[in-house]
């Protein structure tokens, strides 16, 4: 630091190349360099010589304060040649800030592939009640629901799609939420077999496979007291609920499922007018009502989704990461 102080009494060098190699990261600051009683000033902060620049740095971060709370600590007092990133070293080298620090916020949502035609995108979902394994499937387009019972695994999952996809189509694509019956080896295969495109959302990322996740809480609702003593589907109560649900119209499209898939409502047990079986133009129609009905709730739900998060740069290689797992 001498002879930095020597260099800045005397005048310091108009070219970088007439610094000494040592002294040459205080090229760019030399105008405003200065010395008050022997000590090194740049602009009102003090040079931390080498020496004193770790003891420095743990004072910064005493208070476990982050990088911009020691930035603004440090710009008031005290200052060296790669200051910046030496704070934020320090901080990303503090296994207790780590430690507690909250999560990143949740990534924005992805653009969903919007279906044109009924069973043309399906969501599915796994859950338990009472101890027994149910699929639901719940169609993107018309919010047609579909429950069985499943067991054996990726085997019994298996059954189950193929049912639903000789009855109702082949989809483009299926969402689920990844678990291990929809990425086993079996599962995978049978999609490219088939010609079926999987999309994954994470578990700790509901919303990405919402729809999914909306159907799951309407079936448990509905098997809740319709089924049999051993979870049997195969009960009046339920396939009446059933009844019912896929004749429900949506809120906004006024549309039910049923009137999405077949053009009419399909006979329940609550009487309707005559002439309401008759099917009608609905395949044409109800594209253009659909989106219009659904445009500002669309819009809301990407407001809300995309509140409170972040995008991200995609990571390269050799980049550390800190995780938290739960």
């Amino acid at each position: 630091m001498n002879e930095l102080i020597n260099l800045i009494e005397s005048g310091t060098p108009e070219f970088r190349h007439e610094f000494p190699p040592q002294l040459r990261e205080f090229f760019q600051f030399r105008e405003h360099l200065y010395t008050i009683d022997g000590v090194i000033i740049y602009k009102d902060r003090i040079i931390i010589p080498l020496s004193l620049r770790d003891e420095v740095l743990s004072a910064l971060h005493a208070a476990h304060q982050g990088v911009t709370a020691m930035i603004s600590r440090a710009e008031s007092s005290v200052f060296w040649p790669g200051i910046t990133p030496a704070i934020s070293a320090q901080r990303a080298g503090c296994n207790h800030c780590n430690r507690i620090a909250p999560s990143n916020p949740s990534a924005p949502p992805t653009p969903l592939m919007s279906p044109d035609y009924p069973f043309q995108c399906v969501c599915s979902d796994f859950f338990q009640y009472k101890g027994i394994c149910y699929l639901v499937i719940v169609d993107r387009y018309s919010n047609w629901p579909i429950v069985e019972r499943s067991s054996n695994g990726a085997a019994g999952l298996i059954t189950c799609l193929r049912r639903t996809f000789v009855t109702f189509g082949i989809p483009d694509e299926l969402a689920s939420d990844g678990g291990p019956e929809f990425t086993s080896t079996a599962t995978r295969q049978f999609l490219r077999d088939w010609g079926v495109h999987h999309r994954l959302s994470s578990v700790s990322f509901p919303h990405s496979n919402c729809r999914a996740e909306v159907g799951v809480k309407t079936v448990k609702r509905m098997i809740a007291d319709n089924t049999g003593s051993k979870g049997d589907l195969d009960t009046d109560a339920f396939q009446r609920a059933m009844l019912q649900y896929r004749n429900t119209p949506d809120r906004d499209t006024k549309l039910s499922p049923a009137m999405c898939v077949f053009g009419h409502p399909i006979r329940d047990f609550i009487p309707i007018p005559p002439g309401r079986y008759s099917p009608h133009n609905t395949w044409r129609e109800t594209l253009d009502a659909r989106e219009e009905a659904l445009r500002n709730r669309h819009i809301k739900q990407g407001e809300r989704l995309s509140e409170h998060t972040k995008d991200y740069l995609n990571l390269q290689l050799a980049i550390v990461c800190v995780f938290r797992t739960k």
